[in-house]
């Protein structure tokens, strides 16, 4: 992932010139401005998130003005923050999440920084779907065909203000009732709202949230209805890893048709016999 990062930084902030540094080759003599990327432990999220990381990055520049150190900082801010990248067949997407602390002045080494955090999530969400009837595949379905500019798939996804990532997952799932021809079942289902600013998050929560209570019910794949029983919104919820959305909802499976064994060998027997095989 390091060497990704590094790269990324490298083919988008020309000012830099390749100097993207581990913390321990770069030193007092360093042609500025550069960069140098630390990585963090990995941090352990829910089993269906994988896990997340966090990145400092920090830009150097001589000592003369803070001015300098704000322009290369936009500069990574806009390459990774919300960048989606794959390595060794895991994909990642990071996320801009602060500073590391105050503006820094090195005297020894003559330069002015300041560091950025950044949280790098491995996306272990990426195969939501089960089977059908998926409720999943069912949320899934109604969002993009309500909103078409919305982002569904978050193999491709690339969230935008106007143009949302929207994760639906099922979180946990229970029967409730079970008769002879369906067993009805309860769901329980998160939704992950994605933008980059948290005006759109907190709009786009508010329009699937008045979206699905007016729905009330959704039809799956195969026929049977999906009912809403509880649609509950939180928009100050992580968005990557909780979730600002929680849906409680019923549907029924249908019971497996009995298989009749096949007859073999019957012998007839009265005033016509016989044998059928």
């Amino acid at each position: 992932m390091r060497a990704t990062i590094r790269q990324l930084l490298i083919d988008n902030i020309l000012d830099v010139q390749g100097r993207v540094y581990e913390p321990h080759a770069a030193g007092a003599n360093t042609s500025k401005p550069y960069l140098v990327l630390k990585e963090g432990v990995q941090d352990p999220e829910a089993d269906w998130a994988a896990f997340s990381t966090i990145v400092e990055v920090w830009p150097y520049v001589n000592r003369t003005t803070f001015q300098q150190v704000d322009a290369l900082a936009n500069a990574v801010i806009n390459t990774l923050h919300r960048a989606r990248f794959s390595e060794a067949g895991e994909q990642y997407l990071a996320d801009y999440i602060g500073t590391a602390g105050q503006d820094f002045v090195d005297d020894e080494w003559d330069v002015i920084t300041r560091g950025l955090r950044f949280r790098v999530f491995a996306l272990g969400w990426l195969n939501g779907l089960t089977y059908d009837p998926d409720p999943v595949s069912t949320l899934q379905s109604w969002t993009a065909a309500t909103w078409p500019e919305v982002q569904t798939d978050p193999a491709a996804w690339t969230p935008a203000d106007t143009a949302p990532g929207i994760y639906w997952r099922l979180v946990r799932i229970a029967p409730v009732q079970i008769t002879a021809a369906v067993n009805w079942l309860e769901a329980q289902l998160a939704g992950h709202i994605l933008a980059p600013s948290a005006v759109a998050r907190l709009t786009w929560v508010r329009k699937l949230t008045e979206g699905l209570a007016k729905q009330r019910r959704l039809t799956m794949s195969d026929g049977g209805l999906l009912e809403l029983l509880k649609v509950v919104a939180d928009s100050e919820a992580d968005p990557m890893r909780r979730g600002q959305m929680q849906i409680t909802a019923r549907f029924g499976v249908l019971q497996p048709t009995a298989q009749a064994e096949v007859l073999g060998r019957a012998v007839v027997g009265g005033a016509i016999s016989g044998e059928v095989k």
